[in-house]
């Protein structure tokens, strides 16, 4: 699966972008500020449904805005997805796989699969276990979306708890 085609508006410093994306490795190449990091985090908020690097939604809108769009066309083998989350902060997300919306958003998670590292995950190597097993934890969500309502509760594991 790759990202074919990426859009995003007032998303973060970006009033618009609008990215054909191509099969293999994409790297982004521009000085400090000019907002590399803010596509990255475009295309892991389309996995997760969150940011890497606030809690809540409202910083991800451009200042001004009223929302933010963020709008992927996904190739997996010989099938296109179209994945798009509207991010109206104080309100609901709205979710649409393919112009269909989701009745729930979380059954997003699953379709984009990624795996981001940030200068803050060297703590998954220097630091203390609970930010590696948060990290596992984020990982078996992608691979299994379930995952969060069932088995954590069941096995009683999580990133803050005791080791497994």
């Amino acid at each position: 699966m790759y990202v074919r085609h990426l859009q995003v508006g007032s998303f973060r410093s970006w009033e618009r972008v609008d990215l054909a994306l191509g099969p293999g490795p994409t790297v982004f190449v521009g000085g400090n500020g000019e907002g590399k990091t803010n596509l990255v985090e475009a295309v892991g908020y389309l996995a997760t449904m969150g940011s890497h690097r606030v809690s809540v939604d409202g910083p991800l809108v451009r200042h001004g805005a009223d929302q933010a769009v963020v709008r992927a066309a996904l190739r997996r083998d010989d099938r296109e997805l179209l994945v798009e989350i509207e991010i109206n902060p104080g309100k609901a997300n709205r979710v649409r796989v393919n112009r269909s919306p989701l009745q729930r958003p979380r059954e997003l998670l699953g379709l984009v699969r990624t795996v981001l590292f940030a200068p803050e995950d060297l703590a998954l190597v220097r630091g203390d276990p609970t930010e590696r097993r948060r990290f596992l934890d984020e990982l078996l969500v992608t691979r299994t979306p379930g995952w969060p309502a069932s088995a954590r509760t069941t096995t009683g594991c999580s990133s803050s708890a005791t080791p497994c």
